[in-house]
């Protein structure tokens, strides 16, 4: 095959790929004298006639429609040609890897470049779904990656059914099913937001590996797809409200392309030089017993059971001659004492256990809510944030604190390790940003993280205040960031000494399983 001069003008070099719906060639234009790509549309054996010729025709139509898209981020079409009873689709080379090629070889893309990707596929598939036009098959070995950061998707409308319908006369689901929407594996009509479904399944794949669905084989994976909701566990907290949006499996309630689009530029945009270090001042607070007594003008003594007198500060500090210890003190009846009620304060933590067997003493009175791997309480005035997410990953502990500074427009201010398997650092931001939605814009806040290691899990847990409310904010802070115990796992040893597990607590209205009861 290489050599072949296709419709009298396309040389093939070179093949680049080979899939179920064809074979990529490099080749060459022989009449313009540049390089190109060449698809090799592939029939199926013994597809008849009929079928052959309703193949070719759509194929073309797909073809011609994509080529009206004119955009960055498209590979775009040239030409297609017809050569022995088989479609060719002429298009422009590009030269880089597939996403799908580059998570394989090199790990998982940093979240800010999959953020990058996706707006850039997103805007794409904006332009195209303007045209009327759709994709049909977005998934990660259908974007190309350049070294100049360009992503670029390819095989647009190629590989397609007839109209918007999800099957083929013969009642066959077309596409790959890992990245399949499922309004089109259950037959329905299909439009614009089945792209945006498959964009979904093809970031969460880029920070993951694999789709979200994906269960080896293609009758369980499609089973998933229908019936099962992605895992979020190891996937970084500031990309779940995008992917939850876009993979919501009604497509009425999904994220429309301007929304996803705001949260992924949220997500990617840089940020700014590291603030400058300040310290916050405190004024003391000195309040004496003489201070309260002079202000009152009261004068008394107390009786120690010896009979012994206790003279007040405001009374030793007169000029009066104090009475000797000696004498009796005048019997000047009077009453009894009366019991003076004291109310107990409040508690400031109280005990929690999660469902996965990590506990932890989290603050009293705020508002709680789980998610997956993610929990988190808030204070009822919006000053205060305490959270714990779950990454379940190989990474080391500056690699996971990198990418969590990074979503932090203040950068991070110093860092420590207080114990083996143990990381911490301090950042101060000002909301708002893509990973504090409670926070109240424009406020300035500071945080404290500490990553534990614990198996095969790294444990982020960090507490979030006013810039102006650190200073009495940060000590109960580490208080409850101390007091954080990871599940004990058989045969382990943990780092924690003799510490157990808190267990949960018995009071009314805290149930164990449930962070977002109110105290009562």
């Amino acid at each position: 095959m290489v050599g072949r001069l296709i419709a009298r003008r396309y040389l093939l070099r070179s093949e680049l790929g080979r899939g179920g719906m064809g074979v990529v060639w490099q080749g060459h234009d022989t009449l313009l004298n540049r390089p190109i790509a060449v698809k090799e549309v592939l029939l199926p054996a013994g597809l008849p006639e009929l079928d052959r010729e309703r193949q070719l025709l759509r194929t073309t139509r797909e073809a011609r429609n994509a080529a009206k898209i004119n955009h960055p981020s498209v590979v775009a079409v040239y030409d297609v040609v017809e050569e022995d009873g088989r479609p060719w689709i002429i298009m422009e080379l590009v030269q880089g890897r597939s996403v799908e090629e580059v998570v394989a070889t090199s790990g998982a893309l940093p979240i800010r470049q999959a953020a990058d990707v996706g707006r850039q596929v997103l805007s794409a598939l904006r332009t195209a779904h303007e045209l009327g036009i759709l994709h049909r098959d977005v998934k990660p070995s259908n974007i190309l990656l350049t070294q100049e950061g360009r992503a670029v998707l390819t095989d647009f409308g190629i590989a397609t059914a007839e109209g918007d319908s999800s099957l083929t006369s013969t009642g066959m689901v077309t596409g790959s099913p890992a990245f399949m929407a499922p309004e089109r594996v259950r037959g329905e009509e299909a439009g614009p937001a089945s792209d945006l479904w498959s964009l979904g399944a093809t970031l969460y794949a880029a920070l993951l590996g694999r789709s979200p669905f994906e269960r080896g084989e293609p009758m369980a994976t499609l089973t998933a797809l229908l019936t099962e909701e992605p895992d979020y566990r190891r996937i970084p907290p500031a990309m779940h409200p995008v992917l939850q949006g876009l993979l919501t499996k009604d497509p009425a309630q999904r994220a429309d392309a301007e929304a996803a689009d705001r949260m992924l530029a949220a997500i990617g945009s840089p940020a700014p030089a590291r603030a400058r270090e300040r310290t916050a001042g405190r004024t003391p607070w000195i309040l004496t017993a003489a201070v309260v007594a002079a202000a009152a003008g009261v004068a008394f003594a107390l009786l120690r059971p010896t009979g012994e007198a206790v003279v007040p500060v405001a009374q030793r500090a007169s000029t009066s001659p104090l009475p000797s210890l000696t004498q009796p003190v005048a019997a000047t009846p009077t009453p009894s004492p009366t019991p003076t009620p004291t109310r107990s304060r409040p508690p400031l933590v109280r005990a929690w256990t999660s469902p996965a067997g990590w506990s932890v003493k989290r603050p009293a009175g705020w508002r709680g809510s789980r998610k997956d791997a993610y929990t988190e309480w808030i204070k009822p005035d919006r000053g205060g944030h305490f959270s714990i997410q779950e990454h379940y990953s190989t990474q080391d502990l500056t690699t996971i604190m990198n990418g969590e500074a990074a979503l932090l427009p203040g950068g991070v201010l110093r860092t420590r390790r207080p114990g083996p398997g143990m990381l911490e650092w301090e950042a101060r931001w000002t909301a708002p940003v893509p990973s504090a939605a409670w926070a109240v814009p424009g406020v300035t806040y500071r945080q404290l993280s500490r990553a534990i290691l614990g198996g095969d899990t790294v444990y982020v847990l960090s507490w979030t205040a006013r810039e102006a409310d650190w200073g009495k904010s940060a000590k109960l802070g580490r208080r409850v960031i101390a007091s954080f115990v990871p599940p004990e796992r058989p045969g382990q040893d943990t780092e924690q000494g003799d510490q157990k597990p808190v267990q949960p607590s018995q009071e009314p209205g805290q149930p164990s399983q449930d962070p977002g009861q109110p105290d009562r």
